[in-house]
Formats: structure tokens, C-alpha cells, sequence
């Protein structure tokens, strides 16, 4: 007849102690992931803007709306063609962004800057994955194509 183990009540306790603390550690992740993204999505769809400066920004910053953060940066880069900033982004998926949205660099005084949207107007969405052009800039009148007074 073999002895009992003195370390087969310990050993159960063991178990249950790991098995509560990873229950511990996945609802821990799960208020996380629900905090960090704000509706517990993981899901998100990119898309590139084309800014004349894109000073402040960094891969990782926040895209807020009103305050809330709706994505991150993901890439920055320049255009060779135009000489524009390109920001990429991933924003969450659950929200498409009217198609004359406006984005800007907001540097708070306190804080970290972030990319700001300033959802617009129109019925028509932005497509994920597009490019936001930035309108071509109106250049101002030359000072040679205006009349001389005394020629």
C-alpha cells in the first residue's frame, strides 16, 4: 500500500490559483482592448492624407474626433511629386467618415499632438483604403500681370 502524497492537496490548489489568475489575465485584456479602441473592435481600415504639414505627428499618435480617439497613425511620408506630407492612418471600422471631412494637426499645449477630423456634410463616405488629396492651392496674382500706372 503506497503512501499518500503530501503534495497532492497543494497541487490542486496550484491549479486553481493559475487557472484564476489566467481567467484574471484575459478579462484584463479585454477591458484594455475596450478602453484602447473604444467599442472593443480590433478591426480597422486605412487610408492616406495628404497634409501641407504634418509637424508634431509620429507613427502611433492618436486620430481623434472630438476628443475621441478613432485610430492611429500608421505611416508618414513625403510626396515626391507635390511636396506634401502623406499620413497614413487606420481607423476603426465601424466608422466611415463623411467624404469632405477635414483633418489637421491640433498640438495641445499640455499634451501629445494629434490628428484631428472634423467630420463634414456629405452623404457620400470615405472609401477605406483612398487617398485624401489635398486641394491645389490658389496661387496669388503676379506682381507683373497687374497694370503700372505711368508706363
Amino acid at each position: 500500500m503506497s503512501a499518500p502524497s503530501r503534495f497532492s492537496g497543494s497541487g490542486n490548489l496550484f491549479e486553481i490559483a493559475l487557472s484564476g489568475a489566467v481567467i484574471a489575465l484575459a478579462l484584463g485584456f479585454l477591458v484594455f482592448m475596450k478602453a484602447e479602441t473604444g467599442t472593443g473592435r480590433l478591426t480597422s481600415y486605412g487610408l492616406t492624407v495628404e497634409m501641407a504639414n504634418a509637424g508634431g505627428l509620429k507613427i502611433g499618435t492618436d486620430v481623434r474626433i472630438a476628443g475621441v480617439k478613432i485610430g492611429s497613425i500608421t505611416g508618414l511620408s513625403i510626396n515626391s511629386n507635390n511636396y506634401l506630407a502623406e499620413v497614413r492612418v487606420a481607423l476603426r471600422d465601424d466608422l466611415l467618415l463623411p467624404a469632405d471631412s477635414a483633418f489637421q494637426v491640433n498640438i495641445p499645449a499640455m499634451s501629445d499632438p494629434f490628428l484631428s477630423v472634423s467630420p463634414g456634410r456629405s452623404t457620400a463616405t470615405i472609401i477605406p483604403g483612398s487617398i485624401l488629396r489635398r486641394p491645389a492651392a490658389k496661387s496669388p496674382p503676379s506682381k507683373s500681370s497687374s497694370p503700372r500706372a505711368g508706363v
